[in-house]
């Protein structure tokens, strides 16, 4: 780990103090972890990932995978495409066609009709509107 957290550290460009400074860390016990002496405890890694979200944590701790993470965003907008995006495109008419019709079409109960939408097997869709 003591390697890993050195190659942070240069790709970052800082001083070991200045790392310290970063993740709350009294610099001589970088010095130590950094010489191999000692190994981070919980707290440390906190705030290492506190202070490096980009850092991939799992490379940090095992040396798998890559150093930065990969973007979590570009999987999400996959998801999103895949699973909320409609087989097929809905289709409106802008310009219904002319119906024959009374200047007042009324159903049973008195109220008037004043748009009509028709739902197709295909998902597609017609929307007439009085």
């Amino acid at each position: 780990m003591k390697d890993r957290l050195n190659q942070l550290i240069e790709e970052k460009g800082l001083t070991a103090t200045k790392f310290a400074t970063l993740i709350d860390a009294n610099p001589s016990a970088i010095s130590h972890l950094l010489k191999g002496r000692n190994k981070p405890g919980y707290d440390l890694l906190v705030n290492i990932a506190k202070a490096f979200p980009d850092i991939s944590m799992d490379w940090l701790l095992t040396g798998n995978g890559e150093m930065y993470q990969t973007k979590k965003k570009d999987k999400d907008s996959t998801i999103k495409k895949e699973y909320n995006e409609p087989q097929q495109p809905y289709k409106q008419i802008v310009s219904p066609p002319i119906i024959q019709q009374q200047s007042h079409a009324s159903i049973n109960s008195g109220k008037e009709l004043k748009r009509i939408v028709l739902f197709f097997s295909d998902g597609s869709f017609e929307d007439y509107l009085k």
